[in-house]
């Protein structure tokens, strides 16, 4: 991402200058350094997060490029959407095929291995939208995931909803109200 050796030398040392030692039956052990990587308290943590985040936007938008990955065009203008983040929610948008789905799970499992933080695919859902259950369930058991159903909330929006439903606009209630309080 174009950082310089005098910065990410400063960041590695902050992640490695870490020491601790363990009171065994009261007394204190030698010190040991840290190898786990960075703690949820750290204050890099954050920031760090942001880089791996931005650094897999940028992963994904070279795969499209590339034609490894196809996202999907949407709208009148034809706006392509490959993927979505939001905090440490991620949405991948893409035509289904399974070759684009294999180079995906690819590009996931390069981020794991260069970042150190992991996929939760257990926690993660596969959609097919006009594509047979079969094939879905197939490639969800293939991936480790859930097969999603529509409608869902994502952001406390109903997606995949019949948006002609009043309840469908209930979120913009909900800001209408946060915004007179």
């Amino acid at each position: 991402m174009g950082f310089g050796a005098k910065w990410r030398n400063w960041i590695l040392s902050c992640l490695k200058s870490t020491s601790i030692s363990i009171l065994v039956n009261g007394s204190p052990t030698n010190e040991f350094k840290l190898g786990r990587g960075v703690r949820q308290s750290n204050p890099l943590s954050p920031f760090l997060f942001i880089l791996v985040a931005e650094g897999l936007n940028i992963l994904t938008k070279a795969e499209v490029r590339s034609g490894l990955f196809s996202g999907v065009e949407v709208g009148n203008d034809r706006v392509p959407i490959s993927i979505l983040q939001y905090a440490n929610d991620t949405i991948f948008f893409g035509s289904w095929n399974e070759s684009s789905i294999l180079n995906l799970t690819k590009l996931l499992k390069c981020v794991e291995l260069t970042s150190g933080l992991k996929v939760n695919y257990h926690k993660s859902n596969i959609f097919g939208v006009g594509v047979n259950k079969l094939k879905v369930d197939a490639m969800a058991n293939k991936n480790g995931c859930k097969v999603g159903s529509f409608p869902f909330i994502y952001l406390g929006l109903s997606i995949g909803a019949k948006m002609n439903k009043m309840a469908s606009w209930e979120v913009v209630a909900k800001f209408d109200k946060r915004l007179s309080d």
